[in-house]
């Protein structure tokens, strides 16, 4: 069975062969805490986009949120509502409250809202506190709005990504970003892709505000798939909500596992998940039978 890894974010200049290997290093340690042999599919597919994205993302420009006003302001209300919209989520969330994001706030009363770019500010400087950290936010707002919102950029990774999902069964196995980009893959009507079973890790597709940009069409899962596995860390600021009958209200019901203990800095890390023994379990009984 072919064992298909899509990266998030974040993996610009990097060495793909290297990424695949830490990808799988850190499985193996799952598999062995699970009490469980080594895979036995030696065909691994590690699509990267990682050089890509960066290229893309610079080349459209789009600031981030902590250096718009340092640039005089922008009038792109679209990125302000998409990026306020979210980081208010996230700042909830993770427990974030109105009277931490008033104390990082020095616009106006009256004007505080997604679409200010000062309390946009603000909120952002109030989940400096988490573990993974405002800089690291900001940045994974930005990379997420410009894929989702620029046709050109959505094209190109995707194009990157579908080389692998052929025609021949596979597992999936996404992580972070990767796992919007999965997803809208496998819901094109052009994909024939035959996925056995889907792994999301430190998924961000509960969110609202991203959920919002993923449809049309109606959410759904793709076609063929049977068995949608997605786990994360509750201290994951980016995966804070599980993909559960609330949020994606679609059948079969995605499975959760929401108790993910990731040790990395900043609970978001890919090893921190691969290691799991819960989550190597899944992608071994797929990929061995």
């Amino acid at each position: 069975m072919r064992l298909v890894l899509v990266h998030g974010r974040d993996q610009q200049g990097k060495d793909r062969a290297e990424l695949k290997r830490a990808w799988l290093a850190a499985l193996d340690i799952g598999l062995s805490n699970a009490e469980l042999p080594a895979l036995k599919t030696m065909d691994v597919e590690f699509p990267y986009y990682g050089d890509e994205l960066e290229r893309l993302v610079q080349e459209i420009d789009t600031p981030l949120v902590s250096d718009v006003l340092a640039r005089g302001g922008l009038t792109d209300d679209r990125a302000s509502d998409f990026r306020g919209r979210l980081l208010e989520e996230l700042a909830a969330s993770a427990g974030v409250t109105p009277a931490q994001i008033n104390a990082k706030y020095s616009g106006a009363a009256t004007e505080k809202g997604p679409l200010n770019w000062e309390w946009v500010q603000a909120i952002l400087r109030a989940l400096d506190n988490t573990p993974i950290g405002r800089s690291t936010i900001d940045r994974f707002t930005r990379d997420v709005y410009v894929y989702l919102t620029y046709p050109a950029v959505q094209a190109a990774v995707n194009k990157l990504v579908e080389s692998t999902l052929t025609e021949e069964p596979c597992v999936v196995v996404a992580h972070s970003l990767g796992t919007v980009v999965t997803y809208r893959l496998l819901r094109d009507p052009a994909c024939r892709a035959k996925v056995k079973r889907l792994i999301t890790l430190g998924s961000p597709l509960g969110v609202n505000a991203i959920r919002d940009l993923i449809k049309p069409p109606a959410l759904a899962n793709p076609d063929g798939l049977t068995e949608w596995f997605n786990a994360y860390d509750p201290r994951d600021v980016v995966a804070l909500r599980p993909l559960d009958e609330q949020t994606w209200k679609i059948r079969p019901l995605i499975k959760n596992k929401s108790d993910v203990d990731n040790h990395t800095k900043n609970r978001h890390g890919i090893g921190g998940y691969l290691d799991d023994a819960t989550v190597a379990r899944w992608i071994y009984e797929a990929t061995a039978a």
